[in-house]
């Protein structure tokens, strides 16, 4: 009798349904279930990201020395006896949370009249920012860039 039930059509078809209802399991997650998560790049973190920029010194007179230093102390630009005039100069910036603070020291020699130091930054896919100081001898300057919406 066992024989029988064996080569019977009923269990041959019930035979194949459990088949079915085991690989309809791995099938499932095959086919409806959710993808996994990608995995998130590895991001920079803001005090050691870096964009590529270029610099633009605009001197009214010549400068005994030009020292351009990050808020971290990062020295940008340390020149001495620059003739008065326009210069590009290549740099990477720390542009955490869009936003650069630097200071610029120059000596501007002995004479008592008032001269500019114009300093233009252009970060790249950022727009170009100038900002200048007015003054004669030593200056000291913080100097603010500040960008928004910049995608």
């Amino acid at each position: 009798m066992l024989v029988n039930l064996l080569r019977s059509p009923l269990t041959a078809t019930a035979g194949v349904l459990a088949t079915l209802a085991m690989l309809a399991i791995p099938l499932r997650q095959l086919t409806s279930a959710a993808p996994p998560p990608p995995a998130a790049p590895a991001l920079p973190s803001a005090a050691t990201a870096t964009t590529p920029a270029v610099l633009r010194l605009k001197l009214l007179t010549p400068a005994r020395t030009i020292r351009l230093t990050t808020e971290s102390g990062t020295v940008l630009l340390d020149l001495t006896n620059v003739a008065a005039g326009e210069a590009e100069l290549d740099a990477s910036l720390p542009l955490g949370d869009d936003t650069l603070d630097l200071l610029l020291e120059a000596d501007l020699g002995d004479s008592p009249a008032d001269t500019a130091v114009f300093l233009t930054v252009m970060p790249d896919a950022r727009e170009a920012q100038t900002r200048y100081t007015i003054g004669s001898g030593t200056l000291t300057a913080p100097l603010r860039y500040t960008w928004h919406d910049h995608h």
